[in-house]
């Protein structure tokens, strides 16, 4: 139901990005009714009904153990590794791990969604799941990934790196265990 919602008007998809944070939602509503914008005000307003009903799908309607924030920007570096990995390891040959799911379009130049439904993310556990990143990092190789990789995190942010790639696994089992979809926000 959101997605054919934020596909049908750019207006509602704007600010798609704050689905699940209700008090965002409601300061920008205050914010915008004092510039009298009927169709704005209503299309918040119809966001953030939207947003309670999703928290309320979380377990006891808590968010906080089921996002996943990367700090570093490495997601791209991961992504880089992980392919390398596989390809060596289980003779996979992916190009995109966590970019993909359906592009949902927000009309914005700077945020970009994917979702990923069950199917996919019970794929992506399963490829996680087994890979330590001990193992991962021994397919870092600076000079070919600096041109190609995105936000390259180098070898002094490693123990960062690790920290981000092992709650990305905490957030796939968790995700997998719910049998959920994820929404990923690219920005």
């Amino acid at each position: 139901m959101l997605l054919r919602k934020q596909n049908q008007t750019c207006f509602y998809a704007i600010d798609f990005d704050k689905i699940l944070d209700v008090k965002t939602l409601r300061l920008h509503l205050k914010m915008i009714q004092r510039n009298s914008d009927v169709n704005t005000e209503n299309r918040l307003e119809e966001l953030i009904e939207d947003s309670i009903k999703v928290v309320h799908f979380y377990p006891n309607h808590n968010i906080e153990n089921y996002n996943f924030y990367s700090r570093t920007r490495g997601y791209d570096t991961i992504n880089y590794l992980l392919k390398h990995y596989l390809k060596d390891k289980n003779k996979i040959t992916v190009s995109e791990i966590f970019y993909s799911g359906i592009m949902i379009e927000n009309d914005s130049q700077f945020v970009r969604f994917e979702y990923i439904n069950q199917e996919k993310v019970n794929e992506i556990y399963n490829l996680l799941k087994c890979v330590e990143f001990d193992e991962l990092i021994k397919y870092y190789n600076l000079e070919e990934m600096q041109n190609i990789v995105y936000k390259l995190i180098h070898p002094d942010k490693f123990v960062y790196l690790k920290e981000e790639f092992n709650e990305l696994k905490r957030f796939y089992e968790e995700a997998e265990k719910l049998n959920a979809f994820v929404v990923v926000k690219i920005s």
